[in-house]
């Protein structure tokens, strides 16, 4: 074999590999946790699990709590979505939980994915605002 020939069969891997590299987007695998506001004000540990498999994420948040899966999760490049199932008092709700990674961190956005199927004296609830939340999750 000639030089020529090995340094343009490597050059021509090296291209492949980066392109699958960038293709691939960001790793999300892996434990992430930070701090997040709750409703009322007050701040909450929470904590995600993370498994990343050719776009899908799957995994599950754990809160001071409990821990529950979630669900729908997708990964785009350096963004993530994927929604969360929580049951309080007899109301589930859905929660969608969005992400950019940035410097190694994901900055989040948590925000209720539907109104809440509770119903006051008989009556459905009261719209009320759906107030986002930002919240910064590092990797463990």
């Amino acid at each position: 074999m000639s030089v020529r020939y090995t340094y343009g069969v490597l050059r021509a891997f090296t291209g492949v590999f980066l392109s699958v590299a960038i293709a691939s987007g960001a790793d999300f695998s892996g434990i992430w946790t930070g701090i997040m506001p709750d409703r009322n004000g007050d701040l909450q540990d929470l904590s995600f699990r993370f498994v990343q498999h050719d776009g899908v994420l799957t995994g599950k948040m754990y809160g001071d709590n409990e821990s529950v899966p979630i669900t729908d999760g997708k990964v785009n490049g350096d963004q993530i979505t994927f929604l969360v199932t929580t049951e309080l008092n007899g109301s589930i709700s859905k929660v969608l939980f969005t992400g950019t990674l940035v410097n190694g961190e994901i900055q989040a956005i948590r925000a209720k994915a539907d109104a809440p199927s509770a119903k006051v004296a008989g009556k459905p609830a009261p719209d009320k605002p759906n107030p986002k939340q930002t919240f910064v999750l590092k990797r463990l």
